[in-house]
């Protein structure tokens, strides 16, 4: 014999969502913001090239051009924030 205040676990406790609720997809192959591009290029580089991969080796000429594209990109972006100008 079930408890008076035992719960039905077949039953609902929230009615269920309409069907125009749900949130809007995004696409998978939407960018995100140009310093975490720039970011995301030079890690996967880093990651995948023989020369950068050697901890004893200095990084690779188009690890260090990636770089320098973040840290440009990122410094630019940080300008902006602080209102800066130049």
């Amino acid at each position: 014999m079930a408890d008076e205040g035992a719960v039905d676990v077949d039953e609902r406790k929230h009615p269920e969502p309409a069907a125009d609720s749900a949130p809007p997809l995004v696409a998978a192959h939407t960018k995100g913001p140009a310093t975490q591009e720039a970011y995301g290029a030079y890690a996967r580089h880093c990651l995948h090239c023989r020369v950068c991969a050697d901890v004893d080796a200095e990084p690779c000429p188009t690890a260090g051009q990636l770089r320098r594209a973040w840290v440009a990109l990122t410094d630019a972006a940080f300008r902006r924030l602080t209102g800066e100008t130049a």
